[in-house]
């Protein structure tokens, strides 16, 4: 259920609109495209899917995907994004690097409270749900492309 639910969301530019995801404060799961192609708006289609991260922070989905933009920027701040800079950028900032593809982002959140002393049993479970939820969308990936995305091989 969920994962259609993740599929069928549309594409968005990352560096001008991951502030503005549904419930961008929330724990959450989401995938980055990185293409030529102009994806904003578009409907998901699983061979475009470069990366699948997840979050379960205080700061949420905008705060982690901030810290993958400052990971291809400066090398700091998330491994997935910092792997990027130093293999595709070739340890430029992607702001610099001449990149002709952009980032396309979508994802999914978890409504829950986080803050050990807010968080109930059933915000834990939701947690759970998260973190699980990441492994199934890789599996999804896996099991109908016959590889995981490009940028969580390690």
């Amino acid at each position: 259920m969920k994962i259609s639910e993740l599929l069928n969301k549309k594409w968005t530019n990352l560096l001008d609109n991951f502030r503005n995801l549904e419930n961008n404060g929330c724990p959450g799961v989401y995938i980055l495209a990185y293409t030529d192609k102009d994806l904003e708006g578009k409907s998901i289609k699983i061979e475009d899917i470069f990366y699948v991260g997840m979050t379960n922070s205080r700061g949420g989905l905008k705060q982690r995907l901030n810290q993958f933009i400052s990971g291809i920027h400066k090398c700091y701040g998330h491994s997935a994004g910092n792997r990027f800079f130093q293999d595709y950028s070739k340890g430029k900032s992607f702001a610099i690097a001449n990149h002709k593809k952009k980032f396309f982002v979508a994802s999914l959140s978890f409504p829950c409270k986080v803050h050990k002393d807010e968080r109930t049993a059933e915000d834990l479970r939701k947690m759970g749900e998260v973190a699980k939820f990441e492994y199934e969308v890789l599996a999804y990936i896996k099991e109908n492309l016959g590889r995981e995305p490009e940028l969580n091989k390690k």
